[in-house]
């Protein structure tokens, strides 16, 4: 009954397996004990496709500590530090402000932590003041994280109950914990496969490629030719890929190259000037302070054009460029060393207006259209939808003429472009753009969702550098945009470098 089934050398290896362990079930541990592992799917396939055994899985999602969670599980959670300090000092309250004094608490904590707080209904707020309800409360996440320090392996998720799994969301968006899917391979004899091994399985030589030699010498009468079988399936094959992230980054690049823009590029490092005040953001804005930006220890200034450097500080001061009183200005005393400090640039708006004060006279009265995609730093809390580094995609259009309605119908076609189809617009505030609006797209399921901003910018932005033509601005957070392309809950899930994410992702172009 088997005289037609034709077997490659690797299935017949692994059905010796079977005659060897006398068992009719293996797991595939046990099978590469005997022969090479990467060999092992694909000849198991192949007896799949004769019938002689199946291939049995089982999947198991494990939850797991990260290093992150066994920190947290040694120092405890910010909570019950804070509450223990509480606690150690003989105090009834403390006020936000003072969180910063509490030694136990690192700085990048302070920001959630009253978030956290909240949720767990553990405090009031008075005045400015956080009044713990219970300084000796239970707390189900530190509970889940003790249990999960004790266990190598982790815990099934499927053995938690629905209230547990709340509790693992939510410490998955702190970062303490991560889900890990195991996958469990048995190879299992069909009945013909049990009736196959009972006779002995002889190996011989196996040619997969006839060649001339094997023919003159008579090789190939001592020897099995492999046939070929196009119907048998075959172990999955990952080609080279670029990551998900950067496969969009390169679709939004296309786009926008196909309507007629150039890319341009600058430094990560730049001062004040150019990432601050060339775009009229007064000295004394919060953005600026350290909650915000990352300043350089080394070098802690740079260098700034001197007569570029008075044009900003007259505009800032009392809105005059030159002669011409532009607006009001700012009304303060702009600082020189301020505007050359040195930090990691907030925004990639600072491409643009370099690019704009780059133009020649000549250059300023032809048409531009520029965009530039690049990482951006912030110095924020690091949480499930915020990174202190992420991408940001930024673009300009300069002509005569242009209005907000041809910036309105560029960013629809954009946002058409990438997979939108509806888009709503809305008025907004920006320091260096007017009118501003902020663009929301449909998503199913999710709603309105809010993906860019935009407007036209100042006539405090443009003339310090003689530009005379309106120039359309707007920006868009990439990262955001790939979590939403890739349906993802968490953004540090784009940075995490999993193998088997990487590998089974599809990203549906948005060209």
């Amino acid at each position: 009954m088997f005289m037609d089934i034709e077997l490659h050398n690797d299935e017949k290896r692994i059905l010796q397996i079977f005659q060897k362990f006398e068992k009719s079930t293996l797991n595939f541990d046990e099978i590469s004990q005997e022969i090479e592992k990467e060999k092992i799917m694909r000849a198991s396939l192949w007896l799949t496709g004769h019938s002689l055994a199946e291939v049995l899985e089982e999947s198991k999602k494990l939850v797991k500590l990260s290093s992150e969670g066994l920190e947290a599980n040694e120092k405890q959670l910010p909570e019950r530090r804070l509450s223990k300090y509480i606690l150690d000092n003989n105090i009834e309250s403390i006020g936000i402000k003072d969180l910063s004094k509490v030694e136990s608490l690192e700085k990048g904590e302070i920001n959630p932590l009253l978030g956290n707080l909240k949720k767990k209904n553990l405090i009031t707020i008075d005045k400015g003041n956080i009044v713990f309800k219970n300084l000796d409360y239970e707390d189900e996440e530190e509970n889940l994280i003790s249990k999960l320090a004790n266990l190598d392996e982790g815990l099934d998720i499927s053995e938690l109950s629905k209230e547990d799994k709340k509790i693992v969301d939510s410490l998955k968006k702190r970062g303490l914990i991560e889900v890990k899917e195991i996958k469990n391979r048995e190879l299992k004899l069909t009945s013909e496969g049990i009736e196959y091994i009972k006779n002995p399985i002889e190996i011989k030589e196996e040619i997969t490629q006839l060649t001339k030699e094997d023919i003159l010498s008579g090789k190939w009468k001592e020897c099995d030719i492999r046939a070929y079988d196009a119907t048998i399936p075959t172990e999955k094959v990952y080609p080279a890929k670029p990551h998900p992230m950067a496969k969009i980054i390169d679709d939004v690049k296309d786009i926008l190259v196909s309507i007629g823009f150039k890319e341009v590029k600058t430094s990560a490092v730049q001062t004040e000037f150019w990432n601050f005040d060339s775009l009229f953001e007064p000295q004394d804005h919060p953005a600026r302070d350290m909650q915000d930006t990352f300043f350089l220890k080394y070098p802690n200034k740079g260098e700034v054009n001197e007569e570029l450097l008075q044009k900003l500080k007259s505009i800032h001061e009392s809105g005059i460029v030159g002669d011409e009183q532009i607006s009001k200005g700012w009304g303060y005393v702009f600082s020189e060393d301020v505007s050359k400090k040195v930090v990691l640039r907030t925004h990639t708006t600072v491409s643009s207006i370099k690019y704009l004060a780059s133009l020649s006279e000549e250059e300023k009265e032809k048409p531009h259209k520029i965009f530039c995609i690049d990482r951006v730093f912030r110095n924020e809390a690091i949480d499930y939808k915020h990174l202190p580094e992420f991408y940001q995609c930024e673009g300009i259009v300069m002509d005569d003429n242009v209005n907000f309605d041809n910036l309105v119908g560029l960013l629809s076609e954009f946002l058409n472009k990438l997979g939108f189809e509806k888009v709503r617009i809305r008025p907004a505030y920006f320091p260096f753009t007017e009118p501003s609006l902020e663009a929301e797209v449909y998503v199913e399921g999710k709603g309105w969702m809010e993906l860019l901003g935009a407007g036209i910018f100042r006539p405090e932005v443009l003339e310090p550098f003689g530009i005379k033509k309106p120039v359309l601005a707007w920006g868009i957070g990439l990262s955001r945009l790939v979590m939403m392309i890739l349906e993802l809950k968490d953004i540090r899930e784009l940075h995490k470098n999993d193998l088997d994410w990487i590998r089974n992702s599809r990203v549906k172009s948005v060209k």
